[in-house]
């Protein structure tokens, strides 16, 4: 029976409509949330997961499957080359690359903040704290003036900036969640072996457990820590920790003093050269300008390798066999490879100069005190008693080793100039630096002026160098010793011995194909040690007998590998 109330009947239709349009939009609402359901990974893109890289995360509709695809952006961290450095700018990169520099337009461009990685929550990538701690690491650098090279006034045609350096740099990576396996829970962030392994040195990690084909990798030091998984369907998976301060007071630290925080001691810095990753997997850089390939030395296997290659006949990596049989861990002279073969890896307008260790055993008469003294003792008595043969550049080369020990205490002093690491002072390492220019240039030339090649020079010192410790030795069991002005007896005559074996040096020149004067050949040889002791003394390897027991060298094989990582 219907209703003679028009009102009524208006009244009852909207509320049937109203009723039919909540069932419609919760019908619909429904619908809506079972599609949006089919947008695999979406809640694991969110803030509290990726921090500020979730404004990346978007949704692709389907039409072929009708779902959503859930797209998410990884920053793949790698180093490249800083070409920048004259000016200590960085160029403006294209849309999908940023470098890491610790600025904060950097911290900006990589999407970077405090709030996110201040709160240590658990769900948080890795990766987040991990960009940020290499912002601290790069802010520093940048800070000790790493990036900032600055060239000498007097520039010589042959100097320049040939010293590489690498640095972070972020690229991004949008990827489906459609291709991460089900054992993966958070986005993870794309690295290789070769980068990370550098990278964690650089913030002052030591490799703990280094096997990457067996999936295994674990870093730690300076409050930090870095573990991995494997997954059967990627690779390997690492998980970065920040472990350095308790989470309490880190959480209430204000923003400017979160960073001092994350930062590595000075001491532990690295310079940043490509030469100095190098070292890192036992490989020695090399100078291309004077014919100087790159050495593999990191093994005793490599050293004694790399030996033959200098000497053929395999008698000099012998000697160094039969004399590990007596002093384990010891391969005395082959270390003077190390300052004679290697380019120069500190920067000028930085007092960074710690390096890796990139072998065995470091110590040498080239950066030992007793090496220097005897070297300024025998060069007196060389100029004095050979005048009709003393050349301009060896009394250039006296003149410059007393302006150095005149002016600078740690000049002679190993122990000195170790225990400053970075803190060496920037006037005493740019002199050094100055007098290794002039020594790298005199080579230079004489190699254009004369069918002289430094390689030769460097390889038949190092032949006979290996027995120096036999020698000296030999001499002190016959009371046959020189002057050894106080310091310890068989390291300076070892520096004497080096003097004695200059007569052999001439001799395997000429054998080599030198037909030139043998003056210089002396003077030639001179200058190669000078620059060797400038070498060691403006970087800083640890040097001694502690570096056998460095278990941070990695295997030279990975270097430069491109076997991926992921971070977590």
């Amino acid at each position: 029976m219907s209703s003679n109330n028009p009102s009524t009947d208006t009244n009852v239709a909207v509320v049937a409509l109203a009723v039919a349009l909540a069932a419609l939009i919760f019908t619909l609402g429904q619908l809506l949330g079972q599609y949006f359901a089919t947008a695999d990974g979406y809640r694991r893109c969110q803030p509290s997961v990726m921090g500020l890289w979730a404004r990346l995360t978007r949704l692709r509709w389907r039409w072929s499957e009708f779902r959503f695809e859930t797209l998410f952006t990884v920053p793949e961290i790698t180093l490249r080359f800083d070409k920048f450095r004259d000016t200590g700018t960085i160029p403006n990169m294209s849309d999908t690359y940023e470098w890491v520099t610790g600025s904060n337009e950097s911290r900006g461009r990589t999407l970077i903040d405090n709030i996110h990685f201040r709160s240590r929550r658990a769900e948080l990538a890795s990766w987040i704290p991990f960009l940020e701690a290499l912002h601290q690491l790069e802010e520093q650098l940048e800070r000790r003036g790493c990036y900032l090279e600055r060239r000498r006034s007097n520039t010589h045609p042959d100097y320049g900036i040939d010293r590489p350096l690498v640095r972070p740099i972020v690229d991004f990576r949008e990827r489906s969640w459609d291709f991460v396996p089900p054992e993966v829970v958070r986005p993870y962030a794309i690295s290789n072996v070769s980068d990370i392994a550098v990278l964690a040195r650089r913030m002052g990690m030591t490799w703990v457990d280094f096997r990457p084909h067996d999936g295994v990798l674990r870093a730690e030091g300076n409050g930090h820590a870095i573990s991995s998984t494997y997954a059967r369907s990627i690779g390997i998976i690492l998980q970065y920790m920040y472990i350095g301060t308790p989470p309490l007071s880190f959480t209430n630290l204000p923003p400017s003093n979160l960073r001092s925080v994350l930062r590595p001691l000075d001491s532990e810095l690295y310079t940043p050269s490509i030469g100095a990753a190098m070292m890192g997997f036992g490989i020695l850089p090399g100078d291309a300008a004077l014919g100087i390939p790159a050495f593999k030395v990191g093994t005793i296997g490599e050293v004694c390798a790399t030996m033959d290659i200098l000497d053929p006949s395999r008698r000099a990596s012998q000697k160094i066999r039969d004399i590990r049989g007596i002093e384990p861990n010891v391969t005395f002279g082959f270390s003077d490879l190390i300052s004679m073969a290697s380019k120069m890896q500190r920067g000028r307008a930085s007092t960074v100069v710690r390096l890796p260790v990139p072998t065995e055993y470091c110590g040498g008469l080239t950066c030992h005190i007793e090496g220097f003294v005897v070297f300024h003792q025998r060069l007196t008595e060389y100029l004095s008693g050979h005048t009709e043969r003393a050349s301009n550049q060896s009394k250039n080369i006296l003149k410059q080793y007393e302006n150095l020990k005149r002016k600078y205490v740690e000049w002679e002093n190993e122990v000195l100039a170790n225990e400053q690491v970075n803190d060496r002072g920037l006037a005493f390492l740019d002199n050094v630096h100055d007098c290794w220019d002039d020594a790298t240039a005199y080579f230079r030339d004489i190699h254009k002026e004369n069918p002289f090649m430094y390689y030769d020079l460097m390889a038949i010192h190092i032949k006979h160098a290996v027995g120096y410790w036999g020698d000296a030795w030999s001499n002190i069991r016959e009371a046959k010793t020189r002057n050894h002005h106080g310091l310890r007896d068989w390291i300076a005559e070892g520096a004497h011995v080096y003097w004695d074996y200059l007569p052999r040096i001439v001799n395997d020149m000429r054998e080599k194909g030198f037909n030139g004067d043998d003056s210089l050949v002396e003077e030639a040889w001179i200058t190669m040690m000078f620059r060797a002791f400038c070498w060691w003394r403006c970087h800083s390897i640890g040097a001694g007998e502690d570096t056998a027991q460095d278990h941070s060298r990695l295997p030279s094989r990975y270097w430069n590998s491109k076997l991926p990582v992921y971070i977590g």
